[in-house]
């Protein structure tokens, strides 16, 4: 579930000033793959690739809102849907569960159906809704809920938590005064 959790926060990349989209471009794409393992070869990437990648990673952020509260974004998940369709992943049943490996394509299909794969088995075992995205203003940061319970809300309370508690806060005393 880390590698899931990585993937759908490249939505922000934090080494840029402005904390941006990670995948700038489809070679950003290839290098953030590389680095995980994901392709063996650095592939020749094309826009269209890029952009499947990211209707897939914004399908997944879509699933993990809906994880902390927030409404499905159906038309986001019909598009991720549509993006990982023909992707190639091997699936091995294991006396712990299902093991899924990449297909024989090339290129980042197998990455992404792996990836989509990662998800699917969080969905088999029970981990996915604790994988939730953050409902802080100006956040959207993807965490894994440790708690025991399962009802973390925020990446951080000290951060997120505070600062919508604060800003509630704020709002019902400037509500009293009138």
């Amino acid at each position: 579930m880390a590698l899931v959790q990585a993937f759908l926060n490249t939505r922000f990349n934090l080494m840029a000033d402005d904390h941006g989209e990670t995948f700038t471009d489809p070679e950003a794409l290839v290098v953030w793959l590389a680095s995980r393992g994901l392709v063996d070869e650095r592939p020749d990437l094309t826009e269209a690739d890029l952009v499947r990648a990211i209707a897939i990673r914004e399908g997944l952020r879509a699933l993990a809102f809906a994880n902390n509260g927030r409404p499905l974004a159906a038309q986001t998940v019909t598009q991720m849907r549509r993006a990982s369709s023909g992707l190639q992943v091997e699936v091995r049943l294991e006396s712990d569960g299902p093991e899924f490996l990449a297909g024989d394509a090339y290129g980042v299909e197998p990455a992404l159906g792996l990836l989509i794969a990662v998800a699917a088995r969080a969905k088999v075992e029970g981990t996915w809704q604790r994988l939730k995205a953050c409902p802080g203003r100006n956040c959207g940061w993807v965490f894994f809920d440790h708690s025991r319970n399962g009802s973390s809300r925020w990446c951080s309370m000290k951060v997120c938590g505070d600062r919508e508690k604060s800003r509630a806060l704020y709002w019902r005393r400037a509500e009293r005064r009138g």
